[in-house]
């Protein structure tokens, strides 16, 4: 009986040692990279993309957000900010820097298992120092300063007020069985007139995506849900976004 209770105990503290470590996003996903086609161009909340930066592109987590990735297959770990929508391809769920690749040694790969794990910025102090000191060079501790440094503008709370204000909340393919839908509002070569539609779709409650190429970039609503598309749509008739293009976008 004590045997049971001490395993019990012991149990509880290891759970309760790795929820404080930072909260599972995926144990297994895909992760790929970019970074010179696109550097210097903005990202889907406004900034310009570095590529020496340590950021990344996620579908759904709220900009700002601090994601641990850990590439599974030889077990590095880099710790990057979402500043950018995607990737929109196949079962990749993060698209980090081409500095955050460089880190996790996945250069040569381009796409590579990782699990991601969601960082408190309060934690930011503990998680600095223990990545000082895995790397060398000036330039990585730079990089790692940095970063705490540009996590301290967009917090949760801020996140979360404006979250209760939007039209419909973009659904995950991976989370949602069913059919999910995406619409196109404009696609453009200069990824100024790209920005300005974005800024107009924020204005009246949604939250856009970038779908780029190297010659376009797209303005998308994705995630959709059936029971919210009437909506959607109702919301961008009564603003007078009418020429859109709709289409399913996974089953």
């Amino acid at each position: 009986m004590k045997k049971a209770i001490l395993i019990l105990i012991l149990s509880l503290a290891l759970t309760h040692f790795l929820t404080g470590q930072g909260e599972i996003i995926s144990e297994e996903t895909y992760a790929s990279y970019y970074g010179e086609a696109f550097n210097g161009r903005p990202t889907a909340n406004g900034e310009i993309f570095d590529m020496n930066a340590y950021t990344a592109a996620h579908k759904t987590l709220p900009f700002g957000t601090l994601v641990e990735v850990t590439n599974l297959e030889n077990g590095k770990k880099v710790i990057v900010r979402i500043n950018d929508r995607g990737p929109f391809v196949g079962n990749r769920e993060i698209d980090v820097s081409k500095a955050a690749a460089a880190a996790l040694d996945m250069l040569a790969h381009g796409v590579v298992r990782v699990s991601l794990k969601k960082i408190n910025p309060n934690d930011m102090g503990s998680f600095t120092d223990v990545k000082t000191k895995e790397e060398t060079g000036t330039r990585a501790k730079d990089l790692v300063k940095t970063e705490k440094k540009t996590v301290q503008a967009p917090n949760y709370t801020e996140f979360n007020t404006r979250n209760q204000n939007l039209v419909y909340i973009p659904a995950k393919a991976s989370e949602t069985p069913g059919i999910l839908w995406r619409i196109q509002l404009g696609s453009f070569k200069r990824e100024e007139n790209a920005l300005r539609l974005v800024k107009k779709l924020r204005k009246i409650g949604f939250e856009p995506a970038y779908e780029k190429t190297e010659t376009t970039t797209r303005v998308v609503l994705y995630g959709i849900r059936p029971q919210d598309l009437e909506k959607v749509k109702r919301v961008l008739e009564l603003n007078s976004f009418n020429d859109y293009i709709l289409r399913q976008e996974s089953w």
